[in-house]
């Protein structure tokens, strides 16, 4: 018996709402504020005008509402990936995570350009690996879902259930989620209302 994903994306709306990331501190960027409407993986916003999530899976997808001009993905404070859009193509849609996976603990920071932003005005993410328990229970939970689309919005609902919203999303945004009209109608209604007001 299919599953309704209505449900579940009134439960995702309400228990996750989003908001788009706050400016940078003024040493940190151009004289504009840059904000960015990072949907996956969770992030929240931070005092110092950054965001910060922690990611229950190695590889999340990167989804970004707004067109990007330039992404970076820094480890231990080094350039590890860059991509800068040519020229009329901006960075848009998910990203398949580009680099060696995300380890338990480890911190990485996102540095993301909005399309049309001063050269030096990013956005901040930091993404910081899970505890390697909760790391390894996702990954048993991807693999047992296999290509069932009524398994993956379980788990879903199961996460907003247990009101781990950042594996909700990391579930409903996964590289490996199967094809369904169900699960595709949901992740662009999650993109569509992007970050809110």
């Amino acid at each position: 018996m299919p599953v309704d994903p209505r449900p579940l994306l009134l439960a995702l709306l309400l228990l996750a709402p989003w908001r788009p990331l706050p400016s940078l501190a003024a040493s940190e960027r151009s004289e504009r504020p840059v904000a960015v409407c990072v949907v996956a993986p969770r992030v929240e916003a931070i005092d110092r005008g950054d965001a910060r999530g922690v990611v229950p899976v190695p590889d999340p997808q990167l989804v970004v509402v707004e067109p990007l001009q330039e992404l970076r993905i820094e480890r231990g404070g080094q350039l590890v990936w860059h991509l800068e859009s040519s020229a009329g193509r901006p960075i848009r849609g998910a990203l398949t995570w580009p680099v060696a996976p995300i380890a338990a603990g480890e911190s990485l920071s996102l540095r993301l350009r909005p399309l049309n932003a001063p050269v030096g005005a990013f956005a901040h993410v930091e993404l910081i690996g899970a505890t390697p328990d909760r790391m390894q229970a996702a990954a048993g939970l991807i693999s047992s879902l296999g290509r069932k689309p009524a398994a993956w919005l379980a788990a879903i609902d199961a996460a907003l259930v247990a009101n781990d919203v950042p594996l909700a999303w990391s579930l409903l945004f996964h590289a490996a989620v199967p094809r369904d009209p169900e699960l595709d109608g949901l992740r662009q209604e999650v993109v569509r209302r992007g970050c809110g007001d």
